[in-house]
């Protein structure tokens, strides 16, 4: 920093980080319930990923090639030699001699100036800019490639009984190295003017003008960008340019009532604008007491993911085929007709329309007396043109294994390979393409609590405790086609957000004594009960989503009588609390101990999760960890 004259300072600001993981995965495997079967274009003589009787250089169809032998891989090879359609083997099987996982390294460098001073009377004023870089490289390997996997396969290259024997030019051909190199910039330059311009009875009318300019380019092409795998990872591609004008007003109209607004226009290079005002007031008619409220208008830009044509986007999600798919293909006992990973790929639209917003909020303030206080707000936030994937993917899946059209804009990405036990039966679709569309609306509202107690019991002792409570009282999306989803309390939105849940009550509880050099803090965190159903994972039935978890068709595993499927239908309310010791040295040392989760509370189950296997991330995750002990020391110099 430094100053240039008497009215004007500057500052200038340089950044630099790496960070570099490296995560190992267990081995991959080869698992016919998965989605490495042939593509629907394939020819019908290529066995999708099983054993064949024969194997060749050609590895395609091996019943009469010049070269053709006995494949060494098949245990039934001879017994079949002169049936080898009937003779191929179904494979399970682990790439134990092919490490799994990735090289993950992200660099940032980021430069910032500013100038800012005074002027004239009362004149203040700013000037900023920013460019920084993001630099991600990734390199992705013991991932099988499904076209190499089945060369070695037909080819006999790979030696699955006993895999010490492969070079690593055959490992390579099933799992190549994919490399994925991607990068993000932002510049942009920021500058206001400020003044109060005159006296009210509350104080100065300060009055705030200014504007920007910004460039975003994003280009990210993903680790699958040739579709080897049939689906492609999550790609982004774009640049754009952003021009806005805003300004802010604060106006304390009286000693007891404060006002204040504010307004940004936003010009997109993509052809769309948008202005967004805010305004709020506080009124304190006592001291003891004091409501407040905002009213605003948003915007959202599409982002890059989702409106170039170029950037795509997959997700899974556990699908159970329906009834007369698991009659047709012999039962539940048969793996093919069991729950397994359904894929949806979801490409940028550019015909997307920002979303907007509207939203208002409301809350009061009671302090009766100096050592309680207790607040309490009302929010409510109404979303239009909300952008979603596939928000008809639920109803594909159905239209798909009821015989009936696709919903426009939906299509068949790939197929299984036919079951072998009932090949003339439907094949389970493995990936679905679907588009980034504006839905109808999003609403959610709520009510959040917060009450604080600070007292002294003694001249050196004194306990402070604090409750935060939270509970969402609507959170309802319509798709655009009239049918009004509700998540709150529910395991949804469960494609959105994994199967990650909205719990309807949440809050913690901390309390703290302090004792001279000594302060103990105990803190409880209260998630309460999800119900394991996702609306926007459901198909309605007449204009109406069945809420109970007999409806649950995906999301809810299919327990075999309606007294287990009732008795796991909610996930339990999850309670547990850390522990934190802290004791003050000196002013410049401090030693402290933690225990998180010192009950050693287990996570409830979740079977419907799909974000962790049998709980919920979000919200559980201390309860997978149980009880951690942590010690160290602060040293100030």
């Amino acid at each position: 920093s430094l100053r240039v004259s008497d009215n004007i300072e500057g500052y200038i600001l340089g950044e630099y980080s790496n960070s570099e993981v490296d995560p190992r995965l267990a081995p991959s495997a080869i698992r016919q319930r998965q989605p490495y079967g042939a593509p629907p274009s394939a020819a019908s003589n290529n066995p999708g990923i099983v054993l064949p009787v024969y194997v060749c250089s050609a590895g395609v169809n091996c019943t009469t090639a010049a070269d053709r032998r006995l494949n060494p891989n098949n245990p039934f090879a001879a017994a079949y030699a002169n049936d080898p359609t009937n003779g191929a083997a179904r494979i399970y099987y682990l790439f134990g001699d092919i490490t799994a996982g990735s090289n993950r390294n992200n660099e940032v460098i980021r430069g910032a100036a500013g100038l800012n001073g005074s002027f004239g009377d009362g004149f203040n004023w700013r000037v900023e800019g920013v460019l920084a870089r993001d630099n991600i490289r990734i390199d992705a390997f013991g991932i099988p490639n499904i076209a190499g996997l089945r060369q070695v396969v037909n080819t006999g290259t790979y030696n699955f009984v006993d895999p010490t024997q492969n070079s690593a030019a055959v490992r390579n051909i099933v799992a190549p190295v994919i490399t994925a190199v991607g990068n993000t910039t932002l510049g942009s330059i920021d500058g206001s003017i400020s003044k109060a311009l005159f006296q009210l009875p509350g104080g100065a009318l300060q009055v705030l003008i200014g504007g920007q300019y910004r460039r975003e380019t994003q280009n990210y092409p993903g680790l699958n960008p040739n579709l080897l795998n049939y689906a492609n990872t999550a790609a982004a591609f774009g640049k754009r340019s952003v021009e806005a004008g805003y300004f802010e007003i604060n106006a304390p109209v009286l000693n007891n009532l404060e006002i204040n607004g504010s307004g940004r226009y936003d010009n997109y290079s993509e052809g769309f604008s948008h202005f967004s005002p805010k305004i709020g007031a506080k009124f304190t008619p006592v001291r003891q007491f004091a409501i407040r409220g905002t009213y605003s208008e948003g915007f959202r830009a599409p982002t890059f993911a989702e409106s170039n044509p170029r950037s795509s986007y997959p997700g899974f999600v556990t699908y159970q085929p329906p009834a007369n798919f698991v009659a047709a293909h012999g039962g539940s006992g048969n793996p093919y007709s069991q729950s397994y990973s359904i894929g949806g790929g979801f490409s940028g639209n550019p015909n997307l329309r920002p979303e907007k917003s509207t939203s208002f909020t409301a809350g009061a303030i009671f302090q009766p007396v100096r050592w309680f206080s207790f607040t309490v707000d009302y929010y409510n936030v109404k979303k239009t043109d909300v952008i979603v994937a596939g928000p008809n993917a639920g109803q594909a899946r159905a239209n798909y294994y009821a015989g009936l059209p696709l919903p426009a804009g939906y299509t068949i990405g790939a197929l299984d390979a036919v079951d072998p036990l009932f090949p003339n039966a439907q094949p389970r679709v493995l990936v679905i393409n679907g588009p980034y569309v504006n839905a109808g609306y999003f609403k959610t509202s709520g009510l959040d609590f917060a009450a604080t107690v600070s007292a002294p019991i003694t001249n050196d002792i004194k306990f402070t405790s604090r409750l935060d409570l939270s509970t969402i009282l609507k959170f309802d999306v319509d798709f655009g086609d009239g049918v009004v989803r509700k998540y709150a309390g529910t395991i949804g939105p469960y494609e959105l957000s994994s199967g990650a849940g909205t719990p309807k009550w949440r809050g913690n509880w901390q309390n703290t004594i302090e004792y001279g050099p000594f302060s103990l803090t105990a803190t409880t965190y209260y998630v309460s009960p999800i119900k394991q159903v996702g609306a926007d994972d459901l198909s309605p039935v007449n204009g109406q989503i069945d809420y109970s978890c007999a409806g649950s068709a995906s999301a809810f595993y299919p327990y075999p009588d309606a007294a287990s499927t009732q008795k796991y239908c909610t996930i339990r309310r999850f309670t547990y609390s850390d522990l934190n010791l802290t004791i003050k040295g000196t002013d410049k040392f401090s030693f402290y101990m933690i225990v998180n989760n010192f009950t050693n509370e287990r996570a409830p189950l979740a079977v419907s999760s799909y974000s962790g296997t049998n709980y919920l991330p979000t919200w559980h995750y201390a309860g997978v960890i149980g009880r951690v002990f942590r010690a160290g020391a602060n040293f100030k110099f």
